[in-house]
């Protein structure tokens, strides 16, 4: 990663994240009933909830690594 170009990596990991976390809610739509699909359901909810602790970091990152591509900007601009 070049200095100064990390914010359109961390939206983009910002996409994937909300794309996983629609796929993992889609994936949960399933009629069946047994106790395999009560383990995949529950498989799901961990699966959702680390997704969840992704998006957060990801937001969490947003804002420091937009200061220091700014930063940097600066820096390289100020040459």
């Amino acid at each position: 990663m070049q200095i100064g170009h990390g914010l359109p990596l961390v939206l983009r990991a910002l996409d994937d994240v909300v794309a996983a976390h629609r796929a993992v809610a889609a994936a949960g739509h399933v009629a069946w009933r047994s106790p395999a699909a009560d383990r995949f359901r529950t498989a799901l909810e961990e699966a959702d909830a680390e997704v969840r602790a992704a998006q957060v970091a990801v937001e969490r990152a947003v804002q420091p690594v937009a200061a220091a591509d700014a930063d940097a900007e600066t820096v390289l601009v100020g040459r």
